[in-house]
């Protein structure tokens, strides 16, 4: 799929990955031999709500995808795992709300990271508010480039 998209467009194709499979690092190395500029990693985690008064799942369809802050510890894990088996870049995504959230990421093997539902809660301001976080805890700690961080738990 992702070799077809690229032979398709003239922008760079990045395959956003689900924590919701069997091998995730066979995954991304079918992603990346099929030619993609990068890889998001994760989508939602599958999840239900069953509704107490009814005994019935809350939702139509049963389930849905669930996302937010009780997500970061499973993609920090999947970008981890992924990082360890491709060379493109990655983007961080799930359950980041704070300057500390990014930094776990990138520490884990991302370059890049997504804040989605950060902006419900927080508000637009979220963005501003995680970059002045990651820059007080660089200096903090003796960094001076996000480039150090990336992978900083494979040394």
């Amino acid at each position: 799929i992702t070799s077809k998209v690229k032979s398709s467009v003239d922008l760079p194709v990045f395959v956003k990955l689900s924590s919701n499979v069997s091998d995730l690092k066979d995954i991304a190395k079918a992603v990346e031999k099929g030619g993609a500029d990068g890889i998001v990693a994760i989508n939602t985690v599958k999840a239900m709500k069953i509704d107490l008064e009814t005994t019935r799942p809350l939702l139509a369809n049963k389930t849905a995808g669930y996302s937010g802050k009780a997500i970061k510890p499973i993609g920090v894990r999947c970008v981890y795992d992924i990082a360890q088996a491709v060379k493109i870049p990655l983007i961080g995504v799930g359950g980041i709300t704070t300057g500390e959230d990014a930094i776990e990421y990138f520490m884990a093997g991302a370059s890049a990271v997504q804040i989605g539902s950060a902006v419900y809660y927080r508000g637009p301001e979220v963005f501003n508010v995680v970059c002045e976080e990651i820059k007080t805890w660089m200096k903090d700690h003796g960094y001076t480039t996000i480039t150090e961080l990336i992978g900083a738990a494979f040394q």
